[in-house]
């Protein structure tokens, strides 16, 4: 791997199932990384991001913005802590990006990565389900069926067509572990958990 493809390239990872077969700590040891909520649970990204008061409550009770980057957004709390002096960086504010996921995924495009892949947005696999690997944690809740599953789904999705026609000269790959989504932007593209493991365990990095 060059010295700059870790610049280059980054991975947004979040929280759903699909992503616990993927090994975070190769992928970090080759292209820069961006998590959501809990994931410094498990792993420690280079950025971490996290939109919901709770999350970030807990984040930084447990002093994880010192650990990392630290972005979310703007609330007295948090303003009042970044003017004391901590480590706390704010994300743009839009109505449209006030979920962590597309949160962290618009902060990586701002840093101008060339491309993004995506894992852990499994989305809805049924109109009412939106499963995640902390449900049932802390600041989590206890199931991930509930009846507005479904319209989350949407804006979900509604957010990243945004991101992609906002930015139209970089590639976002989605690691789909679920369903293929409707796209079809130029820019945006998706491949299996299979293709991507071979292409963070190949000794010599190559782009796709």
């Amino acid at each position: 791997m060059h010295k700059d493809e870790k610049v280059k390239t980054a991975c947004v990872i979040g929280n759903g199932p699909s992503r616990k077969t993927l090994s975070l700590e190769t992928i970090g040891s080759k292209m820069t990384t961006y998590g959501c909520n809990a994931l410094y649970r498990d792993y420690m990204p280079d950025y971490l991001i996290s939109m919901d008061i709770l999350m970030v409550c807990e984040v930084v009770d447990n002093k994880v913005h010192h650990k990392t980057k630290f972005y979310t957004q703007h609330c007295n709390k948090m303003d009042d802590l970044a003017k004391e002096g901590e480590p706390i960086n704010f994300c743009k504010i839009e109505r449209e990006t006030h979920d962590s996921g597309n949160s962290a995924l618009r902060l990586a495009m701002s840093n101008e990565h060339e491309i993004v892949y995506v894992i852990g947005f499994d989305y809805s696999s049924d109109p009412s389900s939106l499963p995640n690997v902390y449900t049932g944690t802390n600041n989590y809740q206890s199931s991930y069926i509930w009846p507005a599953a479904s319209m989350t789904d949407t804006k979900w999705i509604q957010r990243l067509r945004r991101i992609l026609k906002d930015h139209p000269n970089q590639k976002i790959i989605r690691v789909n572990g679920t369903r293929q989504l409707d796209i079809t932007d130029s820019n945006y593209s998706e491949i299996t958990i299979e293709q991507f493991k071979e292409i963070y365990d190949a000794t010599n990095w190559i782009h796709i």
